[in-house]
């Protein structure tokens, strides 16, 4: 509709819109409407792009790298919780000195190697 009056819409038409304004604000039904593109160039955003191309180059890389991490820290955690759950069911299960306890003693060693 423009003026109230329907008007034949062609697809492939683009209406370009340039403003010096450093942020321009714009109504959300127009913005949901366009693409917004910022071309302003600091020396910031020159960085963050080169970086990014940088990591890009060197993503196989880096994402082996924190695939290993990433298993070795949930081996950690699980090693550990079964630990903690090792030395609580001893802790709980003992009647006697906890001193004496051979088993214990053990768990808390292994515990403290593995920590």
């Amino acid at each position: 509709n423009v003026s109230d009056k329907n008007m034949d819409y062609d697809p492939k038409f683009r209406i370009y819109f340039i403003s010096r304004l450093p942020n321009p604000s714009f109504s959300p039904e127009l913005q949901a409407k366009v693409t917004l593109v910022d071309f302003t160039v600091t020396q910031k955003g020159l960085e963050e792009q080169l970086l990014g191309r940088v990591i890009g180059k060197e993503q196989q890389a880096l994402e082996e790298q924190l695939s290993e991490v990433l298993s070795e820290v949930n081996s950690n955690t699980k090693a550990l919780l079964a630990l903690d759950a090792s030395l609580l069911e001893r802790l709980t299960s003992n009647s006697g000195n906890l001193l004496e306890d051979d088993e214990l003693i053990v768990v808390l060693a292994n515990t403290k190697s593995k920590a």
